[in-house]
């Protein structure tokens, strides 16, 4: 196991600017120049790996680079481009943060927290706290902020807070870090950072959301926590877009034999068949063009875990293949290399109906019921009683609060509860949690929030009256057919508008245009 420390170009600090911001010279008490010098050797780094997000800062790495072996002959130091194209959007630094740290599942990594912008930082946080690989955080403190005026270093300590949704950054200084400091959490050795071992929480069960008790909710979150203690058996999950497919999929490897290991997840049908293939069993170096090393696919990674394949009814007939290979003899094969052994449990999702499929030649019967051995189905928000509707408004309102650190709840007028109740929300759970996020950002606090603040799709020019025609299967797929009429007959425009994936609106409008005939 190699001990790799990571760390971002510090743009801002890395380099002395002179006039324009033209480069001068690689300032030596920056950052990555400080780390070096004081906390390199100690640290027992094998490797260091420093990121830049543009191929523009290639020239500034490069000298950085040389610099820091002139100064430390013989150090293993490289520079990578991972390429970013919003260095502030959260979504897109940590998807490629992400990534890139599943490619490395066998190395201990210490990541550098303190270069980068807040958003990079946040990354390295997430990673740290979620992806449950051998990583620690490291910051510095500037020599002029430390004891005695030298540079001091700190390691991040994470520990769950009994409070839900949340978490505590303790900071402790790496030299009197002791077991104790970590209550409640199970600690494992690591490598020694700055003579002292380095201790790591466990991972730990996420805690059930309160929403999950309500009954049309309960006796499916019942089932999964049965099928979780079976470990061979595979599970199908199925419901429509935004129902909670993911967390439901979660809760079956939080509650299993392998909640210590990866869970990882992937959605099919975003990729091309080349392209997942190479997610899912990895390739070879040379296999196709682009491919310049080794790379492992999602089930050598999660090794021991879990993979979730969401939008399983969408994968072209030679990945069905050559996953049944796996289901049927725990064995992938990686694009242009050899077969290997996995231990991995599938759970598998899709908002279609795979016998409808199957029928049609489309997915293979033989994957179909090796997936299917355990069904789990979520129910549409439009099949919750009226009753439950409330509770779950209410949960939401409660939790966006908290989350957004709102001193207030967010009020709704009669009118407004009453028709956020009756709409049908396509996009459902999530769309119904989106909602109210939206009326949080833009409500007055402590003013009841007025039927007119809420999204077009939602007023009397909308749907209206027609509720009351027929079922709210129909009512929602005729509205869906008026969203789509709309956006000038564009259903990614419709489904954009309505936030929910371009599938289901395929689905109402099937389903209106046989209805309307």
């Amino acid at each position: 196991m190699a001990h790799v420390l990571v760390s971002w170009l510090a743009y801002g600090h890395d380099f002395i600017r002179g006039e324009n911001n033209a480069f001068v010279g690689v300032d030596e008490t920056g950052p990555t120049v400080q780390f070096h010098r004081h906390f390199y050797a100690v640290g027992e780094y094998d490797e260091h790996i420093i990121l830049y997000a543009e191929a523009r800062q290639e020239n500034l790495a490069e000298r950085l680079l040389a610099d820091l072996l002139r100064r430390h002959p013989g150090r293993v130091i490289q520079i990578e481009l991972l390429p970013v194209r919003d260095i502030i959007s959260l979504r897109e630094v940590k998807d490629k943060v992400e990534t890139w740290l599943l490619q490395r599942p066998g190395d201990e990594l210490t990541l550098y927290f303190s270069p980068g912008t807040s958003v990079m930082q946040l990354a390295w946080y997430i990673a740290h706290t979620t992806l449950g690989l051998h990583t620690h955080l490291v910051q510095t403190r500037a020599a002029r902020f430390g004891p005695g005026g030298q540079p001091e270093l700190l390691q991040l300590e994470v520990a769950q807070s009994v409070a839900p949704v949340s978490a505590i950054i303790r900071e402790q200084q790496v030299a009197t870090r002791t077991a104790s400091e970590a209550p409640g959490a199970t600690l494992r050795a690591a490598r020694r950072v700055k003579g002292h071992p380095a201790l790591l929480p466990s991972a730990e069960p996420v805690a059930v959301p309160a929403f999950l008790a309500l009954p049309v909710l309960a006796s499916v979150y019942r089932r999964a926590g049965q099928v979780a203690q079976t470990d061979k058996v595979t599970v199908l999950i199925r419901g429509e877009s935004g129902t909670g497919k993911e967390h439901l999929a979660r809760t079956v490897h939080e509650q299993s034999a392998r909640a210590g290991q990866l869970f990882l997840a992937l959605n099919c049908a975003a990729l091309t068949e080349s392209t997942l293939e190479s997610r899912l069993f990895g390739h070879q170096k040379g296999a196709f063009t682009g491919a310049t090393e080794d790379a492992k696919g999602l089930f050598e990674l999660a090794d021991g875990g879990t993979v979730l394949l969401d939008e399983i009814g969408d994968i072209s007939p030679a990945t069905q293949l050559a996953l049944l290979r796996v289901l049927q003899e725990g064995e992938i094969q990686p694009v242009g290399g050899q077969p290997r052994r996995v231990d991995v449990r599938v759970v598998a999702a899709t908002h279609t109906n795979l016998e409808e499929r199957c029928q049609q030649g489309r997915f293979r019967w033989d994957l179909y019921y090796r997936l299917a051995v355990a069904e789990l189905e979520l129910p549409t928000l439009r099949d919750y009683p009226l009753a439950e509707r409330e509770h779950l408004l209410g949960f939401l309102v409660a939790a966006k609060q908290r989350s957004l650190r709102r001193p207030a709840p967010l009020v709704l007028a009669p009118e407004t509860r009453q028709r956020l109740l009756a709409y049908p929300f396509p996009g459902n759970v999530r769309e119904l949690e989106n909602l109210v996020e939206t009326l949080y950002v833009f409500a007055e606090p402590g003013q009841p929030v007025p039927p007119t603040e809420l999204p077009r799709r939602l007023l009397p020019s909308g749907i209206g009256e027609e509720f009351a025609l027929g079922t709210l299967e129909a009512a929602t797929a005729a509205y869906v057919a008026r969203a789509v009429a709309r956006c000038g007959g564009v259903k990614r425009q419709a489904a954009r508008l309505l936030d929910v994936d371009e599938r289901v609106v395929a689905k109402y409008l099937r389903q209106h245009r046989q209805a309307t005939g």
